[in-house]
C-alpha cells in the first residue's frame, strides 16, 4: 500500500479550488483579509501550480507572518509537505489549519487520520476519524474509508497495550549486507537459508529493461547452536542477469520453485519455475508453464511438505493479488489451479503465502484484512475437512504500521524469520530470527531421513514413499528417494500413530509403524537407512502395519492402508505369487497359537479377495503358531515383534 495516495486523493477538491482561482478568478474571496497575505498567497499558488514547492513555502509562510490564522495556507503547506513526502511536518500544518478553522475544510480531519495510521499514531488517527464521522458537514462518500480506519485505528491501539513476545536477533553479517536481503527458505534440518540479495538502485548496472539484478545467496551453519558461515551466490543455473526471488524448497527437499522476471521463456511479467533434486545438485530450472503461469504476474510460490500443493500469488493487469494453489498431476505437472479461500483472500492483496510442513498452517501478508497499517502477517490453520479457519493477525511488534514483507517458520514451529529495516542491522533489509509465540506457532512436525538401498547389493535405489496416518487412513506425505544418491527426508507430524510404505517394483514392500513423542525434535530426528529385498523365491517381509486386538482375529481398520498396499504389490508384480503368513507368541498352548495364527492369516487373505479383489490364483495363507519366533520370547518386546502377519514370495511364474 503506497503511502500518502489517499491524503492527496481527498485534498484534490482544496487543490482543484486553487487552481480555479489562479486560472479564472482575481476576486475570489480568502478568509484572511489582510492584502499582503493574500498576495503572498497568490504568489504561492503560482508556484504550487508548477510544483516548486520550495518557493511557493516561502509565500506561504510570509502570508502566515501577515495572518497567523489564515486557514487557506496552513493547508497548502500541509498539501506540499505531503506531496515531499514529510509527513510530520504536513500533520503540523494541516493540525493547526483544523484549530484555526475547523469548519472551512472538515475534510482535513479525515486526512490527518489517515496519515496518522501510515505513521502508527493510533490514538490520534481513532480521534480525528471520530472528528471527521461526527462532523455535520462530512462527505458521505468517505463513509468506508471512515468505518475501516475506526475499526484499524481501535484495533492499533489495543495491539499496541497487548504486545505479543518478539524479540529478533539479526543473523549477523556473513548473511547480511549493507545490501537489503530477503529471506527465502530454510531447509528442514535448519541448517541451510536461502535469500535474495537485492542491490542499489544504480542505473549503471540496469540492463534495457530497467531492471535490477537480484539474485539467489546460500548460508550454511554446522548446527543449530553454531553462527552462520559467509553467503554465497546459489550458482549461475538460478543466478542469471535478470531478477529471481521468492525461492521455496518443499520440506521433502525434492522440489524448488521460485520466481523469475522477463526471462525469454516467460509467459508473463514475472512467472514461477520449478527444479528438481538430483544427488547434491538441481536440475536446470524450467518454467512451471501453464495453467500456473499465464501472461500476468506470477509470485512467491511455496511448496506443501510433500510438494503436491503448489501456493503462489497471482496479480492481474495492475489490480490486488490474491493467493491460489494447484494441484501436482499424474504426469507431472501443475494444474487445478483455484483461490484459495475467500476466508483468506480479500479486495486487498494477499502476498508472501507460506505454507508449513505441517500442511495445515499458513502464514501470509495482507493489507485487506484489519491490520497494523500496510500489509501485515496474518495466518490460518487448514481444518480436518480442508476448510481454512479464521485468519489471525500476528500481532505487535511482529506488525506494526509499516508494510511487512513476509515469515517463514522452521519445521519444528518455534523459530520464524523475517526481512526487516526496523532493527540495528548492516544496512537495508536484513534477516532476523526469533522465537515465535506459542499461539502463532503450527502444529510441530518432526523429520525422518536416511537412503533407500538394495539389501544384497547394497546398490542406490529410486523408490516410492509414502506416510499415513494410520487411524485417518489420510496420506500425508508421498515422496521419493533420489535417484543418484538414494537419501530421502519425510517431514512428519508430532503425536500421530504413523504408517510408512516403501516400494519399488521388483522388490518387497517395506512397511513401518511409528508414534513420534516428547523424545524426537527437529534436533533429533529419526535416522533411518531402508534396505528392500529383490522378489526371490522363499523371501519374506514382516507386514508391520497389520493389526489385530488382543487374542482376536478380527483386521482392525488401521490395517486397510497396508492391505491396499499389498495389492498394488500383487497389480505391479502379477507373475509373483506369495503366501500370507501368520505367526504368534509362546503364551499360551501350541494348539491354541496355531488355530489363532491360521484365523489372522485367513482373515488377511479373505480382506485381499473378497474387499479387494485380489487374484485368488496368486495367494494362500498359513498359520505357523509360535513355531518360527524372530526374536526371543523371554520379553514382552520380543513377543510383541513375533506377533506378525508376513507376506511370502513362494512362486515367480515365468
Amino acid at each position: 500500500m503506497r503511502k500518502y495516495i489517499l491524503s492527496i486523493i481527498i485534498l484534490f477538491s482544496f487543490t482543484f479550488s486553487i487552481n480555479t482561482y489562479s486560472q479564472s478568478s482575481k476576486k475570489q474571496d480568502f478568509t484572511t483579509k489582510s492584502r499582503k497575505a493574500k498576495k503572498a498567497f497568490e504568489r504561492a499558488i503560482s508556484y504550487f501550480n508548477v510544483k516548486n514547492y520550495s518557493e511557493a513555502m516561502i509565500d506561504v509562510n510570509t502570508a502566515l507572518k501577515y495572518d497567523s490564522n489564515f486557514v487557506e495556507a496552513y493547508l497548502m503547506a500541509g498539501q506540499i509537505f505531503a506531496e515531499t513526502k514529510k509527513s510530520n511536518k504536513s500533520l503540523y500544518y494541516y493540525r493547526k489549519a483544523s484549530i484555526v478553522n475547523p469548519d472551512f475544510y472538515p475534510d482535513v480531519f479525515i486526512t490527518m487520520a489517515i496519515m496518522e495510521m501510515d505513521l502508527g499514531m493510533y490514538k490520534n488517527a481513532l480521534s480525528d476519524f471520530t472528528a471527521y464521522d461526527n462532523h455535520p458537514r462530512k462527505n458521505r462518500h468517505y463513509q468506508p474509508t471512515i468505518n475501516q480506519g475506526l475499526d484499524r485505528a481501535s484495533f492499533g491501539i489495543w495491539n499496541m497495550e497487548h504486545p505479543v513476545e518478539f524479540d529478533p536477533k539479526n543473523l549477523g553479517g556473513e548473511v547480511n549486507s549493507r545490501h537489503d536481503e530477503y529471506v527465502n527458505t530454510v531447509n528442514t534440518e535448519e541448517n541451510k537459508v536461502i535469500f535474495t540479495r537485492k542491490p542499489p538502485q544504480n542505473p549503471k548496472s540496469r540492463d534495457q529493461r530497467g531492471r535490477k539484478d537480484e539474485d539467489f545467496y546460500v548460508s550454511l551453519r554446522p548446527s543449530a547452536d553454531q553462527q552462520w558461515r559467509m553467503a554465497k551466490p546459489l550458482g549461475f543455473i538460478f543466478n542469471t542477469s535478470g531478477n529471481e526471488g521468492a525461492m521455496n524448497i518443499s520440506p521433502d527437499q525434492s522440489r524448488m520453485v521460485f520466481t523469475a522476471c522477463y526471462r525469454n521463456d516467460g509467459m508473463g511479467r514475472c512467472d514461477i519455475y520449478l527444479s528438481y533434486k538430483k544427488g547434491k545438485t538441481w536440475s536446470m530450472p524450467v518454467n512451471i508453464g501453464s495453467p500456473v503461469n499465464t501472461g500476468d504476474w506470477e509470485s512467491n510460490p511455496s511448496l506443501s511438505s510433500d510438494g503436491k500443493t503448489l501456493y503462489f500469488v497471482r496479480r492481474k493487469g495492475q489490480g490486488n493479488s490474491d493467493i491460489y494453489t494447484a494441484e501436482l498431476q499424474k504426469d507431472g505437472r501443475y494444474a487445478n489451479v483455484k483461490l484459495i479461500s475467500d476466508v483468506i483472500n480479500t479486495e486487498g492483496s494477499e502476498m508472501t503465502p507460506f505454507i508449513h510442513a505441517d500442511g495445515r498452517t499458513l502464514y501470509f501478508a495482507s493489507n485487506g484484512h484489519i491490520g497494523m497499517g500496510g500489509m501485515d502477517l496474518f495466518m490460518s490453520r487448514m481444518d480436518e475437512n480442508g476448510k481454512w479457519g479464521e485468519v489471525v493477525n500476528l500481532g505487535y511488534p511482529i506488525n506494526d504500521f509499516e508494510n511487512q514483507m513476509g515469515i517463514i517458520v522452521n519445521s519444528q514451529g518455534h523459530t520464524a524469520y523475517i526481512s526487516s529495516d526496523k532493527g540495528d542491522g548492516f544496512g537495508g533489509y536484513d534477516i532476523y530470527s526469533f522465537d515465535l509465540y506459542e499461539n502463532a506457532r503450527p502444529i510441530q512436525t518432526n523429520y525422518m531421513k536416511g537412503i533407500v538401498a538394495d539389501s544384497r547389493t547394497k546398490k542406490i535405489l529410486e523408490a516410492d514413499f509414502e506416510l499415513y496416518d494410520l487411524n485417518t487412513k489420510k496420506l500425508i506425505v508421498e515422496s521419493k528417494s533420489d535417484a543418484k544418491d538414494g537419501s530421502f527426508l519425510v517431514v512428519i507430524p508430532d503425536n500421530a500413530e504413523l504408517g510408512l510404505t516403501v516400494s519399488k517394483k521388483g522388490y518387497l514392500i517395506f512397511s513401518e509403524n511409528f508414534k513420534v513423542g516428547d523424545g524426537y525434535s527437529s534436533s533429533k530426528p529419526f535416522f533411518k537407512d531402508v534396505l528392500l529385498q529383490r522378489i526371490t523365491v522363499d523371501q519374506k517381509v514382516v507386514l508391520n502395519n497389520i493389526f489385530f486386538a488382543s487374542l482376536s482375529y478380527k483386521l482392525e481398520d488401521k490395517s486397510f492402508v497396508e492391505l491396499d498396499k499389498v495389492k498394488e504389490f500383487l497389480l505391479k508384480n502379477p507373475n509373483v505369487e506369495i503366501e500370507i503368513g501368520g505367526h504368534t507368541d509362546n503364551i499360551g498352548s501350541y494348539k491354541d497359537n496355531l488355530s489363532l495364527s491360521k484365523k489372522r492369516a485367513k482373515a488377511v487373505y479373505d480382506y485381499l479377495i473378497n474387499t479387494l479383489k485380489v487374484n485368488p490364483e496368486n495367494i494362500s495363507y498359513k498359520g505357523y503358531a509360535d513355531s518360527m519366533p524372530i526374536v526371543t520370547n523371554d520379553t514382552e518386546e520380543g513377543r510383541a515383534k513375533n506377533r506378525r502377519t508376513e507376506l511370502k514370495v513362494i512362486k515367480i511364474k515365468k
